[in-house]
């Protein structure tokens, strides 16, 4: 870093550490928000659709393999973020005024932390959208037995 860098770290180092905390509080709630849809879609939901057409004989893996995944995507955001939180817990106990290279490398680091959650996230999206279409199958698959039975 150059000695100007360092010194718009340490001019900047209020607006720096407010900006952060209203991130951190920001993060927090759509932390818990995400959590709990992502967490009901996954028990309220696929868990829930995936035993019912098991419990009535159905062929039901492509449900399952795709929840699953998801089920292990949501464990990888779980633990990311809790990485992510601590990260940017650490960075925000850093004086940036007296170790600026030290807070610019926190940030840096919370940074990466942040995007894995955000991986996470466009992951589990992914997964919605492929059971969506899996039980968008199971549903044709049903009708066209249906219909073969009625005949």
């Amino acid at each position: 870093m150059t000695d100007q860098q360092i010194d718009k770290i340490r001019t900047n180092c209020v607006s720096a550490k407010n900006t952060l905390n209203q991130l951190h509080a920001s993060d927090a709630l759509l932390r818990v928000n995400r959590g709990q849809i992502y967490e009901s879609m996954s028990t309220k939901l696929m868990n829930r659709f995936n035993s019912r057409v098991a419990n009535n004989s159905f062929n039901n893996n492509n449900l399952t393999i795709v929840t699953a995944s998801y089920e292990s995507t949501l464990d990888t955001f779980r633990s990311d973020y809790i990485a992510y939180e601590e990260r940017l817990s650490s960075t925000l106990a850093i004086d940036c005024s007296k170790q600026p290279v030290a807070f610019y490398d926190a940030i840096s680091s919370a940074r990466t932390e942040r995007n894995k959650v955000h991986t996470d996230i466009l992951k589990l999206n992914s997964y919605i959208d492929q059971y969506q279409l899996a039980v968008a199958q199971f549903e044709k698959d049903f009708k066209t037995s249906s219909s073969g039975v009625k005949k």
